[in-house]
């Protein structure tokens, strides 16, 4: 019977034991702090920059073709050289030109031959149309005569116009043969360096037209100012302006930085994988080098930071405690009116009813069917040892910081870490922060 009692004591004594250690264990786990990273706000500078990358060329160059078909005679320069405005730089094939112009010149000698013929028989038409009118009018010609004379002089005018008239278009097909003549020779159209050439005497050199493209023979260019061709991101494009200072740096100079100007800016866009994952929209932007001095070379691998705007000593924030909340505004007024209630002594209800986020929060049922939910962007701020959701208006950014323009103050410090405190934190948890400041970050004690 003692072993009985004994054994039920106990038992007795063992669950109480468990109930004890539940009790704590559910009483511990309810007052646990979710540890996160924190930041006070602080004042400095920020610098927002647009980055794009591009080839460097040079600001001026002009490609070279041939306006004629021609075989290639001579060729008077290599990649590399430097030419001067109005130098020969190839010469084509002139055989079957010189004998085109030769023939145009023939026919404009016959043509002149057959004007003077056709000026002599409408002086002579002319003549007899003027003697047979004064007859007519004194009555001592007889109508047919009057009228043939007439009608040869308006025969002899039209043929003399006619004439004339093809002279003219002999004359200009001449002048045409000349300038393809001419234009067998190319030369230089402005001073500079060969910086590409694609050509071989005895080459058929093809022509440029209306319907063809024609061969690019080779490129002159311009190698005192050189700029960087990128393409930037239709998001981005409207903080893009000419004259922005930019920075340049050029995969060849490493650890290196150029000063550049934006010189020009696209206004068509640039479509590229349409109907894919990968599809974009580009504009076209233009960099100068601001230093001639730099010794670079076309085709030059380069990324641009364009410098799109600044603020000087501003209350910024790392980009990354920013965070996008969908709330119930009424809850969130009311929570933020009894906090400082609570603050200042006054009565009022201490519990916040702030709504969570639509897409990984449970969102509490609004109490008033009038209450509206609204995105807002925000952070979370520590007080007291919780996180409190203040919304905030932004600036520009830098690579690392944003612009707080409203809503927080230097005294304040925001929940930056990690990411997925950032995503299921909850207005009003219990937040155990780590403070950090600029040395953490870089790593320094």
């Amino acid at each position: 019977m003692k072993k009985k009692k004994k054994k039920l004591l106990l038992i007795i004594a063992g669950a109480v034991v468990v109930v004890v250690l539940v009790v704590a264990n559910l009483s511990m786990n309810g007052n646990q702090a979710t540890s996160a990273q924190a930041k006070a706000v602080m004042c400095k500078d920020v610098t927002e920059t647009v980055s794009a990358s591009g080839r460097i060329q040079p600001q001026t160059k002009v490609d070279i073709t041939s306006e004629i078909n021609g075989e290639i005679v001579g060729l008077y320069v290599s990649e590399g050289d430097r030419v001067e405005v109005g130098q020969l730089l190839v010469v084509l094939d002139t055989v079957q030109l010189r004998t085109a112009v030769d023939q145009a010149r023939y026919a404009v000698e016959e043509i002149g031959a057959r004007v003077k013929g056709a000026e002599s028989n409408l002086e002579q038409a002319t003549e007899e149309f003027e003697r047979q009118s004064r007859l007519f009018d004194r009555d001592l010609t007889s109508d047919t005569q009057y009228k043939n004379a007439k009608y040869a002089f308006q025969t002899a005018r039209a043929s003399h116009d006619a004439t004339k008239a093809q002279a003219r278009q002999l004359k200009s097909a001449y002048e045409k043969q000349l300038d393809y003549l001419q234009k067998a020779k190319i030369v230089a159209p402005m001073d500079g360096v060969i910086t590409f050439l694609d050509c071989e005497v005895g080459e058929i050199a093809a022509a440029q037209t209306g319907y063809t493209q024609g061969k690019t023979l080779m490129t002159i260019s311009n190698l005192s100012v050189f700029e960087v061709e990128v393409e930037v991101d239709e998001t981005e494009i409207n903080k893009i302006e000419l004259g922005q200072a930019s920075d340049i740096e050029v995969d060849a100079f490493p650890d290196t930085s150029f000063a550049g100007e934006v010189v020009e800016i696209g206004n068509t866009a640039i479509a590229s994988g349409l109907g894919s994952q990968d599809q974009s929209t580009n504009f076209r932007v233009k960099v100068a080098f601001t230093d001639p001095r730099v010794k670079l070379r076309p085709g030059m691998s380069a990324t641009v930071d364009v410098t799109s705007a600044t603020r000087d000593d501003v209350l910024v924030i790392p980009y990354s405690a920013v965070v996008m909340r969908a709330l119930n505004l009424d809850s969130l007024e009311r929570a933020r009116a009894e906090e400082l209630a609570a603050e200042t002594g006054s009565t009022g209800v201490t519990e916040v009813h702030a709504a969570e986020a639509v897409d990984s929060l449970q969102i509490e049922e609004s109490s008033s069917d009038e209450d509206e939910r609204k995105d807002l962007k925000g952070v979370f701020v520590v007080r007291d040892g919780k996180a409190r959701f203040i919304p905030v208006e932004t600036g520009i950014a830098d690579q690392k910081d944003i612009e707080i323009t409203s809503g927080l103050t230097e005294q304040d410090t925001v929940i930056t870490g990690p990411y997925r405190v950032l995503r299921n934190v909850k207005d009003g948890d219990a937040i155990d922060a780590e403070i950090r400041d600029e040395k953490d970050e870089n790593g320094k004690a």
